[in-house]
């Protein structure tokens, strides 16, 4: 199951799912079949075959420590964790993906790639679109959540961290966690924000029409 949709219709798919039959049976005892979930409401969990089923999570997931925690509860009451699959779809951009293999593959590179060689790193993302009717979506999440936290963490995880033992995404995990565990956190005086402004072909942020949070 892949859930392109928004984060806050996970919890109301995965209980539609309970309600049809979706089940675990290694908690609370476990109910025998998936007409006895549907019997009660949709109240026991059980289990469905192993090896059948996976779930694609697109982020974000919620917009804080607090709505993330809430919901994987929600999602976790249906689903076992080695079921769902949380992806960032930018990691699957090509070039995104040769950055392991030209650090650890390439001698050239990997002989190079430290303190000693390299000065300053700049993660950068440039587009040359605007909102394009994404106001409901900016308005919710912003652009940090939907940029900062997740693609370009993930693409500066990706070139500071120390060599996996395996490309494995468990080993891979690992050693983003270091990196990401030795980042000192960022102080506002360190930071320069702002907002997108009308050119010729795109409106500003605040010009367009789907934007309703007009700060």
């Amino acid at each position: 199951f892949y859930f392109a949709v928004p984060p806050f219709l996970y919890p109301g798919i995965c209980r539609c799912l309970r309600q049809v039959g979706l089940h675990r049976l290694d908690v609370l005892g476990g109910a025998s079949s998936a007409g006895q979930a549907a019997a009660d409401g949709g109240q026991s969990t059980m289990s469905v075959a192993k090896g059948e089923d996976r779930f694609i999570l697109e982020k974000p997931f919620g917009k804080d420590t607090a709505s993330c925690a809430e919901l994987c509860g929600e999602i976790n009451q249906v689903l076992h964790e080695h079921e769902i699959y949380r992806i960032d779809h930018y990691l699957g951009k090509e070039l995104v993906m040769n950055v392991l293999v030209m650090r650890f593959a390439n001698i050239s590179f990997n002989a190079i790639w430290n303190r000693s060689h390299i000065s300053s790193v700049q993660v950068v993302c440039k587009e040359a679109i605007g909102t394009q009717g994404r106001g409901g979506y900016f308005d919710q999440y912003g652009i940090v959540r939907d940029v900062m936290q997740n693609h370009l963490l993930q693409i500066l995880a990706l070139v500071g961290m120390e060599q996996p033992l395996s490309l494995s995404a468990e080993h891979i995990r690992i050693e983003k966690v270091k990196l990401l565990q030795s980042i000192q956190p960022l102080q506002l005086e360190n930071l320069l924000v702002g907002q997108y402004t009308e050119n010729s072909k795109n409106p500003g942020y605040l010009d367009d029409e789907t934007i309703t949070d007009k700060s």
